[in-house]
């Protein structure tokens, strides 16, 4: 049992950085936020609190023919890029997280997210070519997934660089789960510690009444 908790706090501590994941559930209409992530951005209100929106990107809601076309079963206001609208990139910055997801409309070959860590380093990029499908259907479940990131060891995820090449990249509804905060962590691994301690303790009772 020792040995168990100690594989399991080193796992935990540990400091060697791995490459961010993902995956895509199909939608048509958005599966929703993984279990453990919250709904962070619909774009249907103001940022909140540590959020921030940089770059060329719109705003709208139902379909705009030739401009932008919301994810399929998406009712609310969405956001884009296209190669329309200047350089047809924005950033979305984030506080650390250590996942996020967002349901994506009509994947392009054309489109791209990047994943950004601390300094704003790329983590990860993502091309819709990449996805099962990527010919920009607005309507089938595998055109229109929601798209999982979660970030490795030792690293967070402080915001998502979207660009498009070509008519558009449309997004919607960002969910997330935040890193847990450096207090939590001591509380873990304390726990950790505690659990031990208990565990050193009844083998002494259990080897004393043996003795005895």
């Amino acid at each position: 049992m020792k040995t168990l908790l100690t594989l399991v706090a080193a796992s935990l501590l540990a400091t060697a950085a791995q490459a961010v994941t993902w995956n895509a559930v199909a939608g048509a209409p958005d599966p929703g936020p993984a279990p453990g992530e919250t709904m962070l951005v619909t774009f249907d209100s103001p940022l909140p609190s540590g959020f921030a929106l940089t770059g060329n990107y719109g705003l709208r809601t139902g379909l705009a023919p030739s401009i932008a076309a919301p994810p399929s079963g998406d009712t609310t206001q969405f956001f884009y890029v296209s190669s329309a609208l200047g350089t047809g990139i924005a950033t979305l910055a984030t506080p650390n997280l250590r996942s996020v997801s967002f349901n994506w409309g009509s994947v392009d070959s054309y489109n791209r997210v990047d994943v950004l860590g601390a300094g704003g380093v790329t983590l990860l990029s993502l091309g819709g070519a990449s996805l099962p499908l990527s010919n920009g259907n607005q309507f089938i479940a595998t055109t229109n997934p929601r798209v999982f990131f979660t970030a490795g060891n030792n690293e967070v995820i402080t915001g998502l660089r979207f660009q498009a090449t070509g008519v558009a990249f449309e997004i919607d509804n960002i969910a997330g789960a935040g890193v847990p905060e450096p207090a939590s962590w001591a509380l873990m691994v304390a726990g950790f510690g505690l659990i031990g301690y208990a565990l050193r303790r009844r083998e002494k009772t259990a080897l004393a009444h043996v003795i005895a």
